[in-house]
């Protein structure tokens, strides 16, 4: 059974909505994170791309990701919240930020990624795989 997902910004005018994937849940302390959220890092759950849809609103900033292939980030034009990111490299999915979430209480991170690039004062942040 597909699990819906429905978030959106701060001041609600930029909703989405998308179909989870089976992917893991993660926290991301890559340094685009970390400043793009503001934070130590990022809390990222993703979904299916095809069938996602997000208000026209939405304004995105494309980046260089790690990988040297277009990143992007979708975040609110009125409030600034951060709302999505995807990639040109993993086109099958988009990742939206856990606290945007309707229900925030359905995101369960399951590992950290780039816990080599965690600041000092966010090791505690890092999840240990297992």
């Amino acid at each position: 059974m597909s699990e819906r997902m429905t978030g959106g910004c701060k001041c609600r005018l930029v909703r989405y909505e998308g179909t989870r994937l089976s992917a893991p849940m993660f926290r991301c302390h890559c340094r685009d994170c970390q400043q793009l959220t503001g934070t130590g890092h990022s809390e990222m759950l993703p979904l299916d791309i095809a069938g996602f849809s997000i208000s026209a609103d939405c304004k995105f900033y494309e980046m260089q990701g790690g990988s040297g292939q277009a990143t992007f980030s979708g975040f609110c034009p009125n409030c600034g919240s951060q709302l999505t990111r995807n990639s040109s490299r993993m086109s099958d999915r988009i990742y939206v930020h856990a606290a945007s979430l309707d229900d925030p209480s359905r995101y369960h991170p399951e590992k950290s990624i780039y816990a080599g690039s965690a600041q000092s004062w966010d090791k505690s942040a890092i999840l240990e795989s297992e």
